[in-house]
């Protein structure tokens, strides 16, 4: 009885996130501040009818934001179960492939090839190092090499 007790007082409760709430409050007070500077300093009545609209639109976005956000009462162990569930696994397999196809020009198509088969291996569970290892170098190496010599593509690389 006495080590359930312990257990229920270990468990830490979640707090009501007030910054968020607060900043989204201040973030709103200033977008409907700008909107209202508008008013005075509008050369045509065009010039409010396109800020205004949006500053309201924008602030509203914030207030509602920041009250969900403190209403919400997850900690950060409920998010990382999420994130391990089979549910989580194909949201989390298209941000990786968004995050890919936005940085391979930046970071070359080869390393970016190698490092994104290895995180989705990563994410369906995969844990053997010369299985990462060789098909994420693998795969890059043949994806470039499929690309670039039997297609005539040319890629930003890096390495290869």
């Amino acid at each position: 009885m006495a080590s359930e007790q312990h257990k229920e007082a270990d468990v830490p409760r979640a707090r009501p996130n007030w910054g968020s709430l607060i900043l989204a409050c201040v973030l709103a007070l200033s977008v409907l501040f700008y909107g209202w500077s508008i008013l005075d300093m509008a050369r045509r009545t065009t010039d409010w009818l396109l800020i205004a609209p949006a500053a309201v639109i924008a602030a509203v976005a914030f207030v509602w934001a920041g009250i969900t956000d403190h209403l919400v009462r997850r900690t950060a162990m409920d998010l990382a179960t999420a994130a391990q569930s089979e549910v989580a696994r194909p949201v989390i397999l298209i941000g990786l492939t968004c995050a890919y196809v936005g940085a391979a020009p930046f970071i070359g198509f080869d390393l970016g090839t190698a490092v994104f088969i290895l995180l989705c291996l990563l994410v369906q569970g995969e844990r053997s190092l010369w299985k990462l290892a060789l098909a994420s170098v693998g795969g890059a190496a043949v994806m470039i090499w499929i690309f670039v010599e039997l297609l005539m593509v040319r890629l930003p690389v890096l390495l290869l």
